[in-house]
């Protein structure tokens, strides 16, 4: 039996893994997926002092309290930030990462620069916040048009677009801070999702990257970077087939 963590991305919440949990655990599985502070159910603690750390500290403090040890801990998007960070506190209680089309920051860098962000997209991103009257957020409006083209069945895109939350900018501005030789040891695990990718997208380039890259496994997953909601069988399978 493995222990799956999951971790969710931007605006997210551990409901996004609603339809990939139940298959885990019929296979036999032990899972969990966390809330990051200020979004999901948890929303009443959003606020803008809300960062990185806190997003990290989040899965720690659940790693911790259940006493989880040999984790297979799966990150999705930004959620790849946070489980690096993790990976740096609590190297001890993992059996691997897995980064599932995700974020693969280097130390230093925040969030806008793991995913090769412009200038230009920040400062849109700032000024969308502040026609909302949410400056300090990370609002959803520069991404809607983008979610709504990847959201495969029209039931299932009411209900993404219908629970997805403002994030506290912070969290895409904390740069991370990398070094402990126990976190790079922990084995890696790339799953690149390969439909409706540009040439010039960020998790091409890191698929690239990473294919051939020592203490990495690569993989490859036929759905767009919503695969957990598109395709929750074929995600299931991937991540089992990693542990």
């Amino acid at each position: 039996m493995a222990t799956f963590v999951l971790v969710h991305g931007a605006w997210a919440g551990a409901w996004v893994w609603k339809k990939i949990i139940p298959l885990l655990r019929t296979a036999g599985h032990d899972v969990h997926a966390t809330t990051a502070t200020g979004l999901g159910d948890r929303v009443h603690l959003a606020g803008p002092a809300v960062d990185l750390d806190t997003h990290i500290t989040d899965v720690v403090n659940l790693l911790e309290f259940e006493e989880l040890a040999e984790v297979t801990l799966v990150g999705w998007s930004y959620g790849g930030m946070i489980i690096t960070g993790v990976a740096e506190r609590v190297p001890e209680r993992l059996a691997g990462l897995v980064y599932l089309d995700a974020s693969v920051p280097a130390d230093g860098e925040n969030g806008y620069d793991a995913d090769r962000s412009s200038q230009e997209a920040r400062a849109v991103d700032r000024r969308a916040a502040e026609a909302a009257g949410m400056p300090g957020f990370l609002v959803l409006d520069p991404y809607a048009d983008w979610l709504r083209s990847l959201t495969l069945d029209p039931g299932d895109r009411e209900w993404l677009l219908a629970k997805l939350l403002p994030q506290p900018i912070a969290t895409y501005t904390q740069p991370i801070r990398l070094g402990n030789p126990a976190a790079e040891a922990v084995p890696r695990t790339f799953v690149f999702c390969t439909e409706g990718k540009e040439a010039d997208d960020i998790s091409t380039s890191t698929a690239s990257r990473l294919r051939s890259a020592p203490g990495w496994r690569y993989r490859e997953l036929a759905d767009n970077h919503l695969a957990p909601i598109n395709a929750p069988q074929a995600t299931a399978e991937l991540l089992l087939s990693v542990v």
